[in-house]
């Protein structure tokens, strides 16, 4: 029998319908019912196709001490609704062991290979003419530690290239939008420009941490990637004898200034014409990439319009011309 992902449960087949299923779990929280004073859970699973609240009403103070966010559970529910999302109303819920589950239908991973993903990054490294930053991108990208965590990080949680491999997807890409703005504006430092946007979002190595799915880590949480990404530029700069001053000023100030507004995260705001191109190609790739995961998940079945994202504030419209291309190539 096939596996019941989380995208097959919010097409509206499975209304009603009893599963069990393997998903992660995302959180768990005990509460308690105003009307009786009974504990119950409220929970949220996962897999690689999206997220769904989940209710349990049985045995809750049991079971919460038998379970944690990151674990993946085995799941016997019936397919119900609660404020007009589905919900799985679970009647009982146990921790899988590992060779009970297929990771990678659990956490989502890139459509790209390692290598595939490895060898674009060295095509935008091979361009720099700049003997100082050349050998800066070397210090970062042939430390093989620093790589594999780079090929295998997450650039977001939920929002944007939130999967394995959506760091290095999403640094190509902002690459990419970056070498078509230098077609257009003369005064760009191609050298300094593409180095900026490989290193922009090097912090968030170690701001996500990966389990069963994607959150923050301490560090992540208490200082956060652009932090973060400043120390690990300082540290590799310091191994660079004369690496020059006017450099290093222009690459952190990418950095710190690449979320554009101190009210998104940045200390500073772009004062380059390098740190404000990489701003703009950064936030392009971030938005586009997440309206087509929305687009993907939710342009079903003649739907016209996406559920509401509160991150951004609206609706987006899905209805395609006919004979529009239905998935679209990421590079």
């Amino acid at each position: 029998m096939s596996r019941i992902s989380i995208k097959q449960l919010k097409n509206g087949e499975m209304q009603g319908k009893d599963l069990i299923e393997n998903y992660a779990l995302r959180k768990v929280e005990i509460k308690t019912k105003e009307s009786d004073g009974k504990s119950f859970l409220s929970l949220e699973v996962g897999d690689a196709t999206g997220r769904v609240d989940a209710v349990l009403w049985n045995e809750a103070d049991a079971v919460y001490k038998q379970i944690s966010p990151g674990d993946v559970v085995q799941v016997k529910a019936v397919v119900g609704r609660y404020k007009d999302n589905v919900q799985l109303r679970i009647e009982n819920i146990r921790k899988c062991e590992r060779n009970e589950y297929d990771l990678a239908e659990i956490l989502a991973s890139s459509a790209f290979t390692r290598s595939e993903l490895e060898s674009f990054l060295r095509a935008e490294m091979a361009g720099i003419k700049n003997p100082a930053l050349a050998k800066l991108l070397k210090l970062f990208f042939d430390d093989r530690e620093f790589m594999r965590e780079f090929l295998e990080a997450p650039a977001a949680k939920l929002w944007h290239h939130g999967w394995i491999g959506g760091l290095a997807e999403h640094t190509v890409s902002v690459c990419r939008l970056a070498r078509a703005a230098l077609k257009n504006y003369q005064l760009l430092d191609p050298d300094i420009l593409i180095t900026g946007c490989l290193l922009h979002d090097i912090g968030k190595i170690r701001e996500f941490t990966v389990s069963s799915f994607v959150d923050y880590s301490d560090d992540g949480r208490l200082m956060g990637h652009i932090v973060l990404g400043d120390q690990m530029l300082l540290e590799r700069m310091a191994k660079i004898k004369d690496f020059p001053r006017e450099s290093a000023k222009r690459l952190r100030h990418i950095l710190l200034s690449h979320h554009g507004e101190k009210e998104k995260g940045s200390p500073v705001v772009p004062a380059t014409l390098e740190a404000l191109v990489v701003h703009h190609c950064d936030l392009m790739d971030a938005h586009a990439a997440a309206y087509e995961r929305i687009i993907r998940r939710e342009g079903v079945n003649s739907k016209r319009w996406s559920e509401y994202v509160n991150l951004i504030d609206r609706f987006i419209y899905l209805a395609r011309e006919e004979g529009a291309a239905e998935n679209p190539q990421l590079f």
